[in-house]
């Protein structure tokens, strides 16, 4: 019984750690596909204006008359 008690806590604190790490991981996970969401949305925003008629360089400063 006393070496049962005497691994209780470490244990615990295994459970603890391993749910500790999984959130981090998930956490990582979720932000790593928002970022890649967000780039290919800016990548298909970028062609649409591109390949939109109107001017040639729509990025480039307008010089004043």
């Amino acid at each position: 019984m006393e070496y049962l008690i005497a691994l209780i806590p470490s244990v615990f604190a295994g459970i603890i750690l391993y749910l500790i790490l999984r959130w981090i991981s998930s956490a990582d996970r979720a932000e790593r596909k928002a970022q890649k969401d967000a780039q290919d949305d800016a990548a298909a925003w970028y062609e649409s204006v591109k390949n939109s008629k109107g001017t040639r360089r729509p990025f480039e400063e307008r010089k004043s008359k």
